[in-house]
């Protein structure tokens, strides 16, 4: 693919240099923080509120580092699932309808490497920051609470880095097919949302992406999970759409 290691690095240096760098990690590490402090104040927040005369009695369990990572592992699933489809509508688009996409093809660059360069380097973001997040969290955990099962954690991320894989792809693909950055993020919200709703269905969902969110849960709770197929069926279904962005950006009028 001609200019994809200049246009790869192109990109490093846009992500680095712009409000990219912060939108996503940010709200990794803001999981990654608020979800055993959260966790460990529960319990007197609730004693607080039951102290104040309501007559509503309200019993928390004791706070465990187990508690505290399936409300970060929750995080990841919802919030930053959430702010990776609104963030990631104008991956492609943006650059198209500015003007710059048209410039920037018109030098050594092929339109696979435009696309797979977006993908590559938000797939290294992603990785990073979902490496650091969950190491501040198994950190922030162990100072307030205890170290827990920090192995199963890190086994929970990489589901989720997988999953999270295959929106980023979903979203490439949806920036391709829509022109508007809006339009992109709605129809990601929609697919999103496909994923939660057949996740509700335990036969389908164990051969396909939606059990992913499950099989994390599990691992920490120390549950069998059924992740290898749901891991697979991901995987494949990542490249899949990767490569019907490619297909679909090579003839699309720019």
């Amino acid at each position: 693919m001609t200019g994809f290691r200049a246009f790869l690095a192109k990109e490093f240096a846009e992500t680095m240099h712009t409000w990219r760098i912060w939108v996503l990690p940010g709200f990794l590490l803001f999981s990654a923080i608020s979800s055993p402090i959260l966790t460990y104040f529960t319990p007197a927040l609730m004693d607080a509120l039951g102290s104040q005369g309501t007559g509503i009695a309200i019993t928390v369990p004791d706070p465990t580092a187990s508690a505290a990572y399936l409300e970060y592992i929750g995080n990841l699933f919802e919030l930053v699932m959430l702010a990776m489809v609104i963030a990631y509508g104008g991956i492609v688009n943006s650059e198209v309808r500015s003007g710059t996409g048209a410039l920037t093809l018109a030098k050594p660059l092929s339109r696979h490497a435009f696309v797979l360069g977006k993908w590559v380097s938000q797939l290294a973001v992603l990785l990073v920051a979902a490496s650091l997040a969950t190491a501040v969290c198994v950190g922030v955990t162990a100072v307030v609470l205890d170290s827990g099962p920090a192995l199963a954690l890190v086994a929970a991320a990489g589901l989720w880095f997988a999953y999270a894989v295959l929106m980023l792809s979903v979203m490439v693909l949806l920036s391709v097919a829509f022109r508007a950055p809006a339009a992109a993020s709605g129809a990601g919200v929609g697919a999103y949302l496909s994923l939660v709703v057949l996740g509700q269905f335990p036969r389908l969902a164990e051969v396909t992406p939606a059990e992913l969110p499950t099989a994390a849960t599990d691992r920490i709770q120390g549950i069998p999970a059924i992740w290898v197929t749901p891991l697979l069926t991901t995987v494949v279904a990542s490249l899949v759409l990767l490569l019907a962005a490619l297909w679909l950006f090579s003839r699309r009028e720019i």
